[in-house]
């Protein structure tokens, strides 16, 4: 009988450490799991918006009217882009709901901001360009 105690024990403790790796195991799986799947997302999003990338073709100061190109590789949404006269956002009626790469929409906004020497900025979600009226 004296001999059946410590086979027991060491039986024991094996069956403790087993389920501890086990545990270990399936935990860190999960996390390196999670964590993948977040980091791929991510980098989804930011390749895609580094694809939308736009370009001033030409400004009419007369009628408040930019022409925007866009020079990235992935279709933007005219939502996506804002329009800045002076440093003021401007609310835009776009000549198309969204821009192809390489295609080009207009931006309409209120007359009279866009007069000599003002600053115009187009920005999208890859990148934004800047010249004067």
């Amino acid at each position: 009988m004296k001999g059946i105690t410590p086979v027991i024990a060491i039986i024991l403790l094996l069956l403790i450490t087993i389920s501890m790796v086990g545990f270990a195991f399936v935990w860190f799986s999960r996390v390196s799991t999670t964590a993948g799947t977040n980091i791929e997302s991510q980098l989804n999003t930011t390749l895609t918006a580094s694809g939308k990338k736009v370009g001033i073709d030409a400004i009419s100061a007369a009628t408040s009217n930019v022409t925007v190109r866009n020079t990235g590789s992935a279709t933007i949404l005219t939502s996506e882009i804002a329009v800045y006269s002076g440093g003021a956002l401007q609310t835009c009626t776009w000549t198309f709901g969204s821009i192809a790469p390489g295609s080009v929409a207009s931006c309409d906004w209120s007359a009279g901001s866009c007069t000599g020497g003002t600053l115009i900025r187009v920005t999208a979600p890859g990148g934004s360009d800047e010249n004067t009226c």
